[in-house]
C-alpha cells in the first residue's frame, strides 16, 4: 500500500508540471449567432483545448457597439488575449501585436497586407475573412462534357465552346439583372490586378464580357433571364459556372458541397489573379498583455496557428463543408491582396458604364 502511494505521488509530482503549464486564454470574435463560422469556431476551439490541454473564455457575439465597448474595456485593461475583429475597430497598436510581429513569432500563417493597414498606418491585423467575388464552378457538370475547372483563360474560352455547343449554359449570371459582380469580375480578369477600377481595366471587362458572349457563355438569351433563375440552374448541377460572392456558399445545398469549387480568377493576360475582388472582413491581433505572460503567450500562438491554416480558415470562411469550403480557404489563404469593388471606387460613374458595357453586348451580333 505504501509503494502505491509513494508511486502515486510520484505520478502527481509529474503530472503537476504539465496541469500548471496549461493557460485560460481569452478570446473575442465575431463567430457567433448567425454568423456563417460560428460552428466552425465552435469546432476549432473544442480540438484546440483538447489537443493542448489549454482553455478559453470565448466572448464571440453579434458585432453591435455593445460588445464592441466591452472589447475595448478589456483590450484596454490587459484582460483580452487574442482579437478577431475588422479594421479600423478603434483599437491601438500600443495594445497590439502587429501583424509583422505575429509572423516573426513563427505563426505560419500570419501575414501583413495593405488591405488591413489602420489609419496610421499601421497592419496590427493578419487577415481571417474577405468578403469576396470570384467563379464558382461545378465540378460534375464540366467532367460530364470531360472538362476540368478552368485554371487559365484559354482553359474557360474552351470550356464555354464545349458546353454552349451541348445544350448546357456554361455560365449561370443574368446580365441585365443584378450584373454587379459580372463585371466586377471581368474588370479583374481583363487587366492586371493593380489596374483594376482603371480605365483599362474598364477596358478589359467589357471586352472579357464580349468575348464570352459571342461564345454564348450565358446561355441563349442572357438579356432577359432572372438572375435568380440562373442561381438556381447552378445550385441545381444544371449550368457548369457562375460568378458570385462568398456568401453564395451559403446556399449551396450540402449533398452538392463536394461538387462544388470556388476558384481564382483566370486573367485575359494568361495569368490567374491572387488578388481577390472584395474587402477585408475581419482580421486577428494578439495583445500586449498577452505577450507578457509566457504561458498565455505560448498558448495563443498555438491558437492562432490552427485558426490560420487551412482546416481552420475552412471552418470560418463560410457555414458550407466538403470541398467547397476547402477551395474559398484555399483563395482566401493564398491571396496576397484584395481589389474593393467598382461601385465603391466610382459611386458616381458605376451606373453609367455599367448600362453602357450591357447596351453594347446586347447590341453585337
Amino acid at each position: 500500500m505504501k509503494r502505491f502511494s509513494l508511486a502515486l505521488a510520484c505520478f502527481a509530482l509529474l503530472l503537476l508540471p504539465a496541469l500548471c503549464a496549461a493557460a485560460t486564454l481569452r478570446v473575442y470574435t465575431p463567430f457567433a449567432d448567425m454568423d456563417p463560422g460560428a460552428q466552425g469556431w465552435e469546432e476549432l476551439l473544442r480540438s484546440w483545448e483538447e489537443e493542448t490541454g489549454n482553455a478559453c473564455e470565448d466572448y464571440s457575439a453579434l458585432q453591435d457597439e455593445t460588445w464592441f465597448e466591452q472589447l475595448r474595456r478589456a483590450v484596454s485593461a490587459g484582460e483580452a488575449d487574442l482579437v478577431i475583429i475588422p479594421v479600423a475597430s478603434g483599437l491601438e497598436a500600443k495594445d497590439l501585436v502587429t501583424a509583422e510581429e505575429l509572423s516573426q513569432a513563427g505563426v505560419p500563417g500570419a501575414r501583413s497586407l495593405s488591405a488591413m493597414a489602420e489609419s496610421d498606418g499601421s497592419i496590427l491585423l493578419t487577415p481571417v475573412r474577405y468578403h469576396f467575388e470570384t467563379l464558382f464552378v461545378n465540378t460534375d457538370v464540366l467532367e460530364k462534357a470531360s472538362l476540368a475547372a478552368p485554371g487559365s483563360w484559354e482553359d474557360l474560352v474552351v470550356s464555354c465552346a464545349v458546353l454552349a455547343q451541348t445544350g448546357v449554359t456554361p455560365i449561370a449570371n443574368a446580365l441585365t439583372e443584378w450584373p454587379e459582380i459580372v463585371l466586377d469580375c471581368a474588370a479583374m480578369m481583363g487587366a492586371p490586378a493593380e489596374d483594376f477600377g482603371s480605365d483599362a481595366s474598364k477596358e478589359g471587362a467589357a471586352l472579357v464580357l464580349s468575348q464570352l458572349s459571342a461564345l454564348g457563355a450565358f446561355g441563349a438569351d442572357p438579356w432577359n433571364a432572372e438572375d435568380q433563375a440562373c442561381a438556381d440552374a447552378f445550385l441545381a448541377g444544371k449550368a457548369a459556372m457562375r460568378f458570385d460572392s462568398w456568401d453564395f456558399s451559403l446556399s449551396v445545398p450540402e449533398e452538392r458541397q463536394d461538387a462544388v469549387l470556388a476558384i481564382p480568377l483566370p486573367g485575359l493576360d494568361g495569368t490567374q489573379r491572387s488578388i481577390l475582388v472584395g474587402t477585408p472582413a475581419c482580421g486577428l491581433a494578439l495583445t500586449k498583455a498577452c505577450q507578457n505572460s509566457p504561458e498565455r503567450w505560448k498558448a495563443a500562438l498555438s491558437l492562432a496557428e490552427k485558426i490560420l491554416d487551412a482546416k481552420g480558415e475552412s471552418g470560418l470562411v463560410t457555414a458550407a463543408g466538403g470541398k467547397l469550403a476547402g477551395s474559398m480557404a484555399q483563395l482566401t489563404l493564398s491571396a496576397q491582396g484584395v481589389s474593393g469593388i467598382l461601385y465603391d471606387r466610382d459611386p458616381e460613374g458605376f451606373d453609367d458604364w455599367a448600362e453602357h458595357v450591357v447596351s453594347s453586348l446586347m447590341s453585337e451580333p
